[in-house]
């Protein structure tokens, strides 16, 4: 059955359709990755809207390219002008800009572009392998699991969340708030919704999504002080790696894509925490540990290669149990959403062609990453150049045909730049975006999921303490919020301490 849906996800990929939105998406990421400032989550927000005339699997296939392009696209500006064009280009800087300052950016972009390749191609095999049997697994969960799953996806996104915990699951809170708006899903009674017929049906998720993360980068574009900027660079070395530094760095890649690829599954985690991860560990395991950050090839690889498995990785959850293992992700599960497909349990079994297509699509575009790179960075460079001034009312306008275009209503443009204002806010107080999204997309089935489980319990919340797996999922959820919090730091300094004073 599995090789059957493998088999059909093939055929779907390799039609002229699928394949030329994967060679589309894959630049456009590639040229959005190379802007400083701007990401792949912003993207894929403004490109979502644009998918919803195209057959399911081919849209989704688009903006999953999208996504792999920007992380290789990152490393673009990370290389030349020292700045990471995403954060997932964080620790590319540390060896790449080196070896531009050196005369070798063109061999800084072949490394980076075969350890890509090699990080994309890894992820989409652990994808396709790992996402059916987490599916199979997860197909035995009712409403009573899935709600402890929802539960758990929103604890752990928000907990590992970069600065407070609080403000992290505060924001799961709020997603979690909005999600309830609209018409009861088992009594049919509306909530929240003020008077206004426009909010019957709910908060339209794109509009949501374009609003949070693009209008607060188009406002960030604006406010950046375009004098600091740095000089371009070009290069004209060779971008091919030669035979010895492929010997040198495979191992070091592959390990890397495994690193990146389990720090993808785990949810709230992303390619900036995954380079880093990475980094670190090539330095552990080199020979050459005084190399790096003054141009080490094995340490460019390192966070090149981390980056982009986390793209596969972060996919695992997303389709498997709805769990969106990043903000990108959750996007593309908006996405599927929007589509009339909800991702979770029976996502590998009822809509296995579009799943299974996705996932070639992330291979394919890996491949298309790796050509469309050798042939273009050269010209990719030059969008660093575009003007701040003229890329934020871009962005802008984008938004507003966006998110009118979904439901032709002037409502969701309104609704959209309040939401714009509400995420410029949130980081100006540094409160995670990435946590309301996972609330609002989460939201609709911990509602619907709480509902009927109360109705097998007949009322009782000990049900979902007596069925095992739902007990263990809100086990988890708790300890992870624990964990995170002041009063756990100080019972694990206490215990060091106490142990310290007992070998003394």
């Amino acid at each position: 059955m599995i090789l059957e849906n493998i088999l059909i996800g093939l055929n779907n990929a390799v039609s002229l359709a699928s394949l030329i939105a994967i060679v589309i998406g894959t630049s456009l990421g590639l040229f959005v990755g190379a802007m400083p400032g701007l990401s792949a989550t912003m993207a894929i927000a403004l490109l979502l809207p644009i998918t919803f005339g195209m057959d399911p699997a081919t849209g989704i296939s688009m903006l999953a390219s999208l996504y792999m392009g920007a992380m290789y696209g990152g490393s673009i500006a990370a290389i030349l002008i020292k700045t990471p064009g995403t954060p997932a280009a964080a620790a590319t800087v540390m060896d790449g800009y080196p070896l531009n300052e050196q005369g070798k950016a063109g061999k800084a972009f072949g490394i980076s572009l075969f350890a890509s390749l090699i990080g994309g191609v890894l992820s989409s095999i652990a994808l396709m392998t790992i996402a059916p049997l987490l599916g199979n697994l997860a197909l035995q969960f009712g409403p009573v699991e899935l709600f402890a799953v929802a539960v758990l996806g929103i604890t752990i996104i928000g907990s590992l969340s970069q600065g407070s915990t609080l403000l992290g699951l505060l924001s799961g809170a709020i997603g979690l708030l909005l999600a309830l708006v609209g018409m009861d899903p088992i009594t049919g009674t509306p909530r929240f919704t003020f008077g206004s017929i426009y909010l019957f049906s709910g908060i339209p998720y794109t509009v949501a999504l374009i609003g949070l993360f693009s209008i607060p980068q188009a406002i960030r574009l604006i406010e950046r002080d375009e004098k600091v900027k740095k000089a371009i660079n070009s290069f004209t070395d060779k971008m091919l790696p030669t035979l010895d530094e492929l010997k040198l760095i495979i191992p070091n890649t592959i390990r890397s894509s495994i690193i990146g690829i389990v720090t993808g599954i785990i949810p709230g985690t992303g390619g900036d925490t995954a380079c880093w991860f990475a980094y670190n560990e090539a330095k552990r395991f080199s020979k050459n540990k005084d190399k790096f950050g003054k141009g080490s090839i094995e340490g460019l690889s390192a966070a090149e290669s981390a980056n982009n498995a986390v793209v596969g990785g972060a996919l695992i959850p997303t389709l498997t149990l709805g769990i969106p293992g990043s903000s990108a992700t959750a996007i593309i599960m908006g996405g599927l959403m929007v589509h009339g497909i909800m991702p979770g349990p029976t996502l590998m079994t009822e809509h296995a062609g579009i799943t299974y297509t996705l996932i070639w699509a992330l291979l394919f575009s890996s491949i298309a990453m790796f050509g469309l790179g050798l042939i273009f960075t050269r010209l990719a460079i030059n969008v660093t150049k575009i003007s701040n001034k003229i890329l934020a009312p871009v962005i802008i306008i984008l938004c507003v045909i966006g998110s009118f275009a979904i439901n032709n209503s002037i409502f969701d443009v309104y609704l959209m730049f309040a939401f714009g204002i509400l995420g410029y806010f949130m980081n100006k107080i540094n409160m995670p975006t990435a946590p309301m999204v996972v609330g609002m997309i989460l939201g609709q089935m911990l509602d619907t999921s709480l509902h009927q489980s109360l109705l097998i319990g007949q009322g009782s919340w000990m049900v979902f303490i007596k069925n095992p797996i739902s007990a263990v999922l809100l086990a988890i959820a708790l300890i992870s919020v624990l964990q995170s919090t002041p009063l756990f730091s100080f019972i694990k300094k206490k215990i060091k301490s106490n142990k310290k004073e007992a070998v003394n």
